[in-house]
């Protein structure tokens, strides 16, 4: 049996880092179901119970060494996590689990990252001079693979999909029957920019002479309730807090009745689009930018320069073309499938190609 070691933000309760996780583990096992995946996590005994894997504590360099001793591969990813605007902490953290796997003759693998800002020249550095020793570059965004090969990435990278597109599945994306209310989901985050006041005045602008309910899904537990609740108290219509379940693949459902969506973290967009759901983006991050780069025909808004007209404008258009806007994601949805399905086979190439 192949043994493989995921490192990543998981534990927290992101709910997006670990959809990123239940994207990678669907994946693998569904193209080989005899994996041994064991997990770095924050919190190892929920990872396990949640994704039926081994899991040990990521901050244990013990069960670390343990874990990479016995295993063929090391993934890292997947996420944004090699970035130096949080901290100094990312890039030396995730580069140095790579490392000691290397140390022990695991093979590695950058699982469809995402990356940046890297602003430090030495986490640059380090950056490129630890990913060229990868046996496998696997990045979600074009913006990445850039960055990479600006800063001195040489080795052959492979431009994939965020592994959440794996969790795509049509037979159990239907749409519910007709509501009387116009379902909108909402998803924020706290963020530099004071921008509650301006979506809340665009919402309210938009929901008059139309039967709304807001519904606002917090992404991280115990980051977005409180914006969330701030943006709930501002809105004229009906509006209700959704504490999402800890399963993403349970998580995931919770979107499927809605008709419009509005989502500031990028997982949140992810889980409307695979809902076929359309969408406004409101990007903080590049990230934001490298998903939608590809849904030109979807309105993705800078929050500095959000605007009460220019948010309603949008949300008009895209509640206008709400059908045909359904089916482009579906066609969307169906490549990016196929795109997260051949990495996976990438990434298994390398495992068996391991000495047993």
């Amino acid at each position: 049996m192949k043994k493989i070691v995921i490192s990543g933000y998981y534990g927290f309760n992101n709910l997006g880092d670990e959809a990123i996780l239940a994207g990678i583990t669907s994946l693998l096992k569904k193209k080989n179901k005899d994996l041994e995946i064991t997990v770095l996590s924050a919190s190892p005994a929920k990872t396990a119970k949640l994704y039926n894997v081994k899991a040990v504590s990521r901050n244990s360099i013990l069960e670390i060494l343990s874990a990479l001793a016995e295993a063929d591969l090391f993934i890292s990813g997947g996420g944004s996590l090699l970035q130096d605007v949080t901290g100094n902490f990312s890039v030396p953290y995730y580069l140095g689990l790579a490392w000691l796997a290397k140390i022990q003759g695991t093979k590695t693998v950058f699982y469809a990252q995402g990356a940046g800002p890297l602003n430090k020249k030495w986490s640059q550095m380090l950056t490129s001079f630890t990913l060229n020793r990868f046996n496998l570059l696997g990045v979600r965004d074009k913006g990445t693979e850039q960055l990479l090969k600006k800063i001195g990435v040489k080795k052959n990278i492979e431009l994939t999909v965020d592994p959440v597109f794996g969790l795509h599945d049509p037979l159990h994306n239907k749409r519910q029957r007709i509501k009387g209310k116009i379902e909108i989901g909402v998803s924020v985050r706290p963020w530099s920019v004071d921008y509650i006041n301006q979506l809340a005045a665009a919402l309210n602008r938009f929901s008059q002479a139309k039967n709304i309910k807001f519904i606002i899904f917090p992404m991280h537990q115990g980051s977005d309730e409180g914006i969330s609740q701030q943006l709930k108290n501002k809105l004229n219509s009906e509006a209700e807090i959704n504490n999402l379940p800890e399963a993403p693949e349970k998580a995931l459902k919770e979107f499927s009745h809605l008709d419009l969506f509005i989502g500031v973290r990028l997982h949140s967009l992810i889980f409307a689009l695979l809902n076929k759901i359309p969408l406004l983006a409101l990007s903080y991050d590049p990230k934001i930018e490298g998903l939608m780069s590809e849904l030109d025909y979807l309105p993705l808004i800078k929050l500095e320069n959000l605007e009460v007209e220019k948010v309603v404008n949008e949300l008009e258009y895209i509640f206008g073309e709400k059908y045909s806007l359904r089916k482009k994601n579906a066609e969307f949805l169906k490549q990016k499938n196929i795109e997260a399905e051949s990495f996976a086979e990438l990434v298994l190439e390398e495992v068996d190609s391991c000495e047993s």
